[in-house]
């Protein structure tokens, strides 16, 4: 018999809902693995992406047992008593003694050799800084949400320059990175942004990891005080994200903010953000900053900050700008008004793709630069992982090429960008509509094949029931 007490009990449920469904097709996800010893009592938890075992340090077991239990009951049962109360839990049963009587819950569960093995892992945890747990989040908060983009659903530990170790979050349409740390990978790995990892109750505690090359996929282990999370890897190619960031020699204008501002709440205060995109412009004009909203009617001024170099309006998504406030990244540089610009602080960085502006002064045509005001050549900015969010660039509009020859008008150089980008979007179009059926297919092949398995254990069961 294992007692556990309310109190200890209720953080492991919080943590473990965020793992286990009760929603789950399959019923053998739908309960938690109780694994006990007079030494040590853990309840395991899995959605079959990630493994979460809680250890339970106050609980005791007079011997030793292993069951299964469905998390509904576990954690119905749960909510009924005060901190106070102990329960008592054995194979088959939940009851507690409150004084004045004992409540006592029957319960059923399936064999214990239904649940997902739990994956072995031979190599030790090394300890990260206390920061790490902070900068995975803000970099998970960058990455996408995007079903069909499943590379980019999750961060990237990028292990591949050894001086310099990044955690990278990234959606397509802005991208975070992150070091000052070294990662106890060999290899680089993709964790799978799991509800679970931005859970409180995780990132208040120091973190551990450790990675192992299994041998049909890499796995990755995270330790945080009584947890112990076993990850499957996202296979895949993640995009070039270094591509993305600008180069410092690109940089013409700079702006530094001051330090505990609070100009994240005044800048959603702006009009337009219920407009897609919700744009707002940066504004560096005669040594001030300000944001203005999308009609310039409104506009805030950024008390403090300071700049250097040429005036420059850039629009861009106002949820990225007051994130990169949020994360306390206080420089930002910019390039021009069509170019990424890039949010930093030490260790952390930000690159937010701006948006498509009518009134965007473009880079002076000419093929001379002033004199008096020397002009860096201006390369087009690859789009993260093919995406622009709108962002004007050389290869669709043109901005960064000189004047077309006389003999050919310029409405038929645009005529003929048109019918460029028509046969690029046609393909993209293609390209999304073999890989939605390839979707759907494996949907189809998935549900068939739990179908089959239900219908195989309905069979046993009742092969079960009959006496000879």
């Amino acid at each position: 018999m294992i007692s556990i007490s309310v109190s200890e009990l209720k953080p492991a449920i919080a943590g473990l809902s965020k793992v286990v469904s009760n929603k789950s097709t399959l019923e053998c996800l739908r309960c938690v693995r109780v694994d006990a010893t007079p030494e040590q009592v853990s309840i395991l938890g899995t959605d079959l992406e990630l493994f979460a075992r809680i250890t339970l340090p106050e609980a005791k077991c007079d011997t030793a047992a292993s069951f299964l239990l469905p998390f509904d009951r576990l954690q119905g049962i749960t909510r009924k008593f005060n901190a106070r109360t102990v329960l008592n839990i054995e194979e088959g049963k939940i009851f507690c003694d409150l004084g004045t009587g004992r409540v006592s819950e029957n319960v059923e569960s399936l064999a214990l050799k239904e649940f997902p093995e739990e994956p072995a892992f031979e190599i030790k945890t090394v300890a990260l800084p206390e920061s790490f747990p902070r900068r995975f989040a803000e970099t998970m908060g960058c990455s996408s949400t995007d079903e069909t983009r499943y590379v980019l659903n999750g961060i990237l530990l990028d292990v591949s320059d050894p001086a310099c170790h990044n955690l990278v979050g990234t959606d397509g349409r802005h991208l975070f990175s992150a070091n000052s740390f070294t990662l106890p990978l060999s290899q680089s790995a993709i964790i799978p942004n799991h509800k679970l990892l931005l859970w409180r109750g995780l990132a208040d505690l120091p973190w551990a990891l450790a990675g192992q090359k299994n041998k049909n996929n890499t796995l990755v282990r995270i330790a945080a005080g009584d947890w112990t999370l076993t990850l499957k890897t996202i296979e895949g190619n993640y995009p070039n994200w270094k591509q993305v960031v600008p180069k410092g020699g690109d940089i013409r204008t700079t702006v530094r903010l001051p330090e505990g501002h609070t100009f994240a709440e005044m800048v959603n205060g702006l009009p337009g953000g219920d407009l897609n995109d919700k744009p707002v412009n940066l504004v560096i004009e005669k040594g001030t900053v300000s944001v203005k909203d999308n009609t310039g009617g409104s506009s805030i001024l950024l008390a403090g900050a300071t700049t250097k170099g040429p005036d420059i309006k850039i629009r861009l998504n106002r949820d990225y700008l007051t994130k990169a406030f949020d994360y306390g990244l206080t420089n930002i540089w910019l390039i021009d008004p069509m170019s990424a610009m890039q949010f930093a602080r030490t260790g952390r960085q930000m690159v937010v793709m701006p948006l498509r502006t009518m009134d965007a002064s473009p880079a002076k045509p000419t093929n001379q630069p002033a004199p008096s005001e020397p002009q860096p050549e201006r390369k087009p900015m690859p789009a993260i992982n093919g995406h622009t969010n709108g962002a004007a660039t050389s290869r669709f509009n043109g901005a960064n090429n000189p004047t077309p020859a006389a003999e050919k008008p310029a409405i038929e150089v645009a005529i003929d960008k048109l019918d460029g980008f028509k046969v690029v979007f046609r393909e993209a179009l293609t390209s999304i509509t073999e890989l939605t059926t390839l979707l759907r297919q494996a949907v189809r092949d998935q549900k068939a094949g739990e179908k089959e398995i239900h219908q195989v254990r309905q069979t046993i069961r009742s092969l079960q029931s009959v006496k000879l």
